[in-house]
């Protein structure tokens, strides 16, 4: 009878709600118990792993949690709330940390839990319903405004799994911008732009944000090219993938790429000989030189590179020492090498102050980015006149890329809504078309046509200076500006990236990428959007 009692109850308690991938591939669906998302009951404990300063073993991890919970859950656990209860703790961790569903597979985990619960269905099952109700929770904040800007990254997990995770931007009734992820389209290996622009077009649809959307921050190549005419998207190119473009392209169009790899070789040398390592250590400390540890840059990005040509410089003598005593000659690097690397050093600091002038963590507007790229040219002059060549090769980068960016209209309107960055649009004579464009903006928005009143409001924003308030603070609290602010609210939304600054500032791939390619490709797009809109 008590079974019949519990069976009925399920029963009772299963609604019919669609499974994420399901979305745009049909109408299937599953029956999942209903449940309500509780915070964490515990605080969460890794375990130390042996011989490493903060290893983490987060299955064992997981384990000591849910040891602590057992006592005071240990009656519910034979009902099915006790189950919920207890999945959702885990399920909250594996949120967090971006774990796939099947590292509790084979687990003692699940046998401290309860050896008869079957933990991957039930997480399964309570993920889809979080992501239903997170996913309507976004909904509400997407409908709530009337434009918002679309981000498009471009990533991949192997060389034959490819991905398009797409977000949107907004400022809400605050003055806050908001980004919110809104889904990770599985590419698979057909990673080309009109299949980029395709799953963008599914994805926008499916949030009914594609009228609000004017404008897409993507690392997409070619994207302009295959613009679909049914919506008119304005494309910018990512700033942070477009300083990783200029870097690349002054590299490879040049003779300074072997001495990079042969930089990478001395670190792997290093990696790959424990002894050696040791007796770096051992010289780094005896010549009191900085406690850096070698990196390795993959690739040519250049934000890794930095990282690694300085700790090289950094340790340099120890290293040479090491390289005495091992009699590697090959990796040795003269005079002339060093040199060339410290000037490497002194062009990718200028793009490292540049992008931390942007923000150092999630995303902000395209307002400074006139400014940035004057300083970064004016700052790559000045190297020049040091006779340094990377210099000279990565400012011609810059201005096939990124120099006509102060003529474009919708970086010169941006710049000129906020107050702090104004004053670099007004040093250009020719403004008539920022002012015709947001005359006309202003029109469109409250379908007036008072020119005097405009003006009068137009010219009192432009005599205001010595102002260093944020931007969205600025234009919260004029009210004499209300109409300016209309527009102000459009541009601003624009942001600088499609990825948050605090991954543009990490020497190596940081743990979300890192661990994102580990997902279930049935579950990536859930695990990230639960994620990322904690």
């Amino acid at each position: 009878m008590g079974e019949v009692a519990v069976c009925k109850t399920k029963r009772a308690l299963q609604i019919k709600v669609p499974v994420a991938n399901d979305l745009h591939r049909g109408s299937r669906h599953r029956y999942l118990p209903r449940d309500t998302f509780t915070p964490l009951p515990y605080r969460r404990v890794y375990g130390r792993q042996r011989g490493s300063e903060k290893g983490r073993k987060w299955l064992h991890g997981m384990a000591i949690c849910a040891q602590q919970t057992r006592p005071h859950n240990q009656q519910e656990l034979t009902t099915q709330r006790g189950h919920g209860s207890n999945v959702k703790t885990l399920l909250n961790i594996i949120i967090k940390d971006l774990q796939p569903l099947n590292a509790v597979k084979g687990s003692h985990l699940a046998q401290i839990l309860q050896p008869s619960l079957n933990v991957p269905f039930w997480i399964r099952n309570e993920l889809q319903n979080l992501y239903r109700d997170k996913r309507l929770e976004v909904q509400k904040a997407v409908n709530n405004v009337t434009n918002l800007t679309l981000s498009a990254e471009l990533w991949n997990s192997s060389e034959e799994m490819f991905y398009l995770t797409v977000s949107c931007h907004l400022i809400n009734e605050n003055w806050e911008l908001k980004s919110y992820v809104l889904d990770t389209a599985h590419l698979l290996t057909d990673h080309t732009a009109e299949r980029a622009v395709e799953q963008l077009l599914r994805i926008s649809n499916e949030w009914n944000v594609t009228e609000k959307t004017e404008f897409v921050v993507t690392n997409v190549n070619g994207i302009r090219k295959v613009h679909n005419n049914r919506c008119r998207w304005t494309y910018i190119s990512c700033f942070a993938y477009t300083l990783d473009k200029v870097f690349k392209e002054t590299i490879m169009s040049s003779d300074w790429e072997p001495l990079l790899r042969k930089c990478q070789q001395i670190v792997a040398f290093f990696h790959q000989n424990e002894k050696a390592s040791q007796k770096l250590q051992e010289y780094r400390d005896s010549l009191h030189l900085e406690r850096k540890e070698l990196t390795q840059s993959s690739g040519l990005k250049w934000f890794p590179t930095l990282h690694m040509l300085k700790n090289i410089l950094v340790l340099w003598p120890a290293i040479f020492k090491v390289f005495v005593d091992k009699r590697v000659e090959d990796l040795c690097l003269n005079e002339n090498e060093r040199k060339i690397v410290e000037n490497i050093v002194a062009v990718l600091n200028i793009l490292k102050d540049v992008t931390q002038e942007i923000g150092k963590e999630g995303f902000s507007p395209i307002s400074n980015i006139i400014p940035l790229v004057q300083m970064l040219q004016e700052r790559l002059r000045n190297l020049m006149m040091m006779e340094n060549r990377i210099a000279k090769r990565l400012s011609e980068k810059c201005d096939y890329h990124i120099g006509s960016i102060k003529h474009n209209l919708w970086f010169r309107v941006c710049t000129a809504l906020d107050p702090g960055y104004k004053a670099r649009v007004l040093r250009d004579a020719g403004i008539e078309d920022v002012t015709a464009e947001i005359r006309r903006h202003i029109r469109g928005e409250t379908h007036t046509y008072d020119t005097e009143s405009e003006e009068s409001v137009w010219q009192k924003y432009w005599k205001l200076t010595g102002i260093s308030v944020n931007a969205l603070k600025f234009w919260k609290t004029k009210e004499e500006f209300q109409k300016l602010a209309t527009v102000a609210r459009k541009y601003l939304t624009v942001v600088s990236t499609a990825i948050p600054m605090e991954r543009v500032h990490q020497p190596h791939k940081s743990q979300i990428v890192n661990r994102r390619n580990c997902l279930e490709p049935e579950n990536l797009n859930m695990i990230l959007f639960l994620n990322s809109n904690q």
